[in-house]
Order: structure tokens, then C-alpha cells, then sequence
């Protein structure tokens, strides 16, 4: 007898689901867990208790076609020639911006999504599509909901909110919130700017229990400040590196890439601080974890983008305070909405390199109970931030929508 998982592949003859079926799409997903890719789709897709969840992203290099992680399945699509495939191989909006020749690759990559996204609905008999961000997620959702009628649950994560403020794009987001069954910001931040009114703010949490245990007993380096990031120009490392040129007798330790890199490290060789300063490059999640281990503080010092982006709330800072790790962040969208500032973390102006490195000194050198602040930090995590809330919500929202 063949396996169940072979049989429910056949299109032509699919099997009802022993639970209810969710369909997700996604333009960012890891190869592989671990990699250092942002995961927290996959973080959420796994806490979704009662549904069988399959996930429809994009081809990465070095990831299966299909493949099962916790329980959730992915199907990858090929969207291009494989020689030039590369806009979904990170954010796609700063990769646009670094190569603009790959917004020919723009319609291939709906289109694919959008033939997966229909097939797997009608293969799982899913009850709900989950498209994160508006575009292309979103988009990808409206035309599947005309062809299926299956509801569609919007997940806003800031770019897709705070970007496209052109008259076509407004029009093209108005579209796709409009007919959402749900629409789900991560930041009340973010449903301000859309206008979206009272609806639920589900953060992109963690598994706090997971993270503090993999993380172990912390062993803080004195003067050891961490960035966890990609290094583009909302996330401010700019401004930071100014800040450590500030401050006497503290290290800084750059875990990311991005297309700011260099720039970055050129500031840091003009401000004298390459030595104080430490690129890492993106690493997998268990750098990360050794990361938090050590850092006397994590730094996210965040800002308004040049072109308007800015953070819905950054799964580091779930991470972070997860840890028990004492933070350090910009008072901008989800960052300040999460951190109680004085109690469970310390929140500074952006584009504020003295202010910043006050507050840094500050840290440091002992005028702040850093002890408390990170017991503080682990124990707001647990209450507002933990992943189990979180997927237990979108179950419930799924049923609501879905009819379950």
C-alpha cells in the first residue's frame, strides 16, 4: 500500500484532510531551518494548532522542492531560468533597489505563486489562504479567492504597509485589504497607517521556552553590544557605528548582510573603529543563539527608511528579550510599542548618534540594572510575545473565516 502522503500529491483524486487545511504564501522562507534566513513563517505555520499547513514559497538555492519541517509542508516554485533566478533569494524590495533589471523576473514570480497557491487550494481542500504581505502575497491571495472562493487572511509585516504610497499603489493595496477576510498587522503602528481600525495585532512571535533554553545560561562579555539584521538603510546600523566612535571601551558585533555592507564598513574604518567593530555576515540561528549568549546588550537602533519602510516589530527583538537579553532600541513602529522603556528595555530617538551613545555608556558602565531589565525583557516576551498565543489566534481567526 502506497504511503498516505503519495496519494494526497494527486490532483485528480485528493483526499478530505483529517484536520482542516491552510494554504500559505510567501516570498520569504529559509532553505532549510537554521540557515539564517528570516524563519518566522515557518515559526508560525508550526504553531498553528488543528490545521494541516502547507506553505507555498519560492525556489531558494539549496532547498528541496518539497519537503516536510515539524509537520508543515513546503512546495517550492520555479519562477525563472535558474542562472538568473535571485529576487525572492532575499527581501525583494531591496533587492529591486540593488538590481533593478530583476523586475522583469516580478511577473514570472507571481504568476508561479499563483498556479501553486490555486492547485494546492484545490488539492488540500484548504478552508484558508494565509498571504503574507500585501503585495505580492496579498495580490496572489485576491485572484486565488476569485478562483476558488477559498477566504484569504492578509499578514501585514511594515515594508508592504509603508511603501508603495504612489496613487497605483494605494489603489493596488486598497484592492486586496478590501476584500481580505482578515487582515492581521503585526503593529498597531501598522493598522493606523492602513487604516484598518480596531482588528487584532498578531506580532510575529517566538518560542520563548525554546529560545531561553537553547540560549542556556548567559554569560555577558562586559562592553559586548550585538546588531541582528539585515544591513540596509531603515535598520540605522549607520547610526549605531557612529554611536560605538562614541564610546570608550565598547565592541560591536554585526550579525547580517545586506546591500549596506560595505558602506558600513568603510564608515566604521573612517570613525576608527574597525577594530571595535565586527562583521559576521549572516550566519545560521545557532550563531545567532551564541550571540545572545554573550552580548552584554543587543542594539536595534531602527529608523524611518529613505523611502518611508520602517519596522513592524523585528523577530531579533522577540529573540532578544526571549533571552533575557537587555535591549537597546529606536523609538519607531513596533519596537516602541513592545518595549516599556526603563522597565524591560531602553528606547532612544532614531537617526540619534548621541543619543545612542549615551545610552550605551550608560548600559555599560553600570547605570542600568541591566539584571532586571533582561529579567523584565524575559518576562514580558512569555506574556505578549510568545508563539503559542500567537498561532492559537490565527487558528481561531482561520475557523471564523473558514467556516470551521
Amino acid at each position: 500500500m502506497k504511503p498516505r502522503s503519495v496519494r494526497t500529491r494527486d490532483p485528480h483524486h485528493p483526499e478530505p484532510p483529517s484536520r482542516p487545511a491552510a494554504v500559505v504564501v510567501t516570498t520569504t522562507f529559509p532553505a532549510r531551518p537554521g540557515d539564517g534566513t528570516p524563519e518566522f513563517v515557518l515559526t508560525l505555520a508550526r504553531a498553528i494548532p488543528g490545521y494541516e499547513v502547507t506553505v507555498i514559497a519560492p525556489r531558494m538555492p539549496g532547498a528541496a522542492g518539497e519537503a516536510v519541517h515539524d509537520g508543515v509542508r513546503v512546495r517550492r516554485v520555479a519562477y525563472f531560468p535558474r542562472r538568473w533566478e535571485g529576487l525572492a533569494t532575499d527581501a525583494i524590495m531591496p533587492t529591486l533597489r540593488a538590481a533593478p533589471w530583476r523586475v522583469v523576473e516580478a511577473p514570472f514570480l507571481v504568476g508561479a505563486l499563483l498556479l501553486a497557491a490555486v492547485r494546492e487550494v484545490r488539492r488540500r481542500r484548504a478552508s484558508v489562504l494565509n498571504a503574507h504581505w500585501i503585495v505580492p502575497g496579498g495580490l496572489i491571495g485576491l485572484v486565488v479567492r476569485a478562483l476558488t472562493r477559498v477566504p484569504v487572511v492578509v499578514t501585514v509585516h511594515g515594508a508592504d504597509a509603508y511603501t508603495m504610497r504612489g496613487r497605483a499603489g494605494r489603489w493596488l493595496k486598497a484592492q486586496v485589504l478590501r476584500r481580505a477576510a482578515a487582515v492581521l498587522p503585526v503593529s498597531r503602528d501598522i493598522a493606523r497607517t492602513l487604516g484598518l481600525g480596531d482588528v487584532p495585532v498578531l506580532r510575529m512571535g517566538v518560542d520563548t521556552a525554546a529560545i531561553r533554553a537553547a540560549v542556556g545560561e548567559r554569560a555577558p562579555r562586559e562592553g559586548l553590544l550585538v546588531y541582528i539584521g539585515r544591513l540596509a538603510d531603515k535598520k540605522g546600523v549607520d547610526v549605531l557605528v557612529d554611536a560605538v566612535a562614541r564610546c570608550e571601551g565598547v565592541r560591536l558585533e554585526v550579525l547580517g548582510d545586506g546591500p549596506e555592507r560595505a558602506a558600513l564598513e568603510e564608515r566604521a574604518a573612517a570613525a576608527g573603529v574597525a577594530d571595535r567593530v565586527r562583521f559576521l555576515g549572516r550566519v545560521p540561528k545557532s550563531e545567532v543563539l551564541a550571540a545572545l549568549a554573550r552580548a552584554q546588550v543587543v542594539v536595534i537602533p531602527s529608523r524611518v527608511g529613505a523611502d518611508g519602510d520602517m519596522e513592524g516589530t523585528p523577530v531579533v527583538l522577540c529573540e532578544a528579550m526571549a533571552a533575557g537579553v537587555p535591549v537597546i532600541a529606536s523609538r519607531v513602529g513596533g519596537l516602541a510599542e513592545c518595549i516599556h522603556d526603563g522597565v524591560d528595555g531602553i528606547l532612544v530617538e532614531p537617526d540619534d548618534a548621541d543619543g545612542l551613545a549615551a545610552a550605551i555608556d550608560k548600559a555599560v558602565s553600570g547605570g542600568i540594572d541591566l539584571d532586571a531589565l533582561g529579567r523584565a525583557a524575559a518576562e514580558e516576551a512569555r506574556r505578549s510575545l510568545d508563539i503559542g498565543a500567537v498561532g492559537a489566534s490565527y487558528a481561531r481567526i482561520f475557523d471564523e473565516v473558514g467556516g470551521s
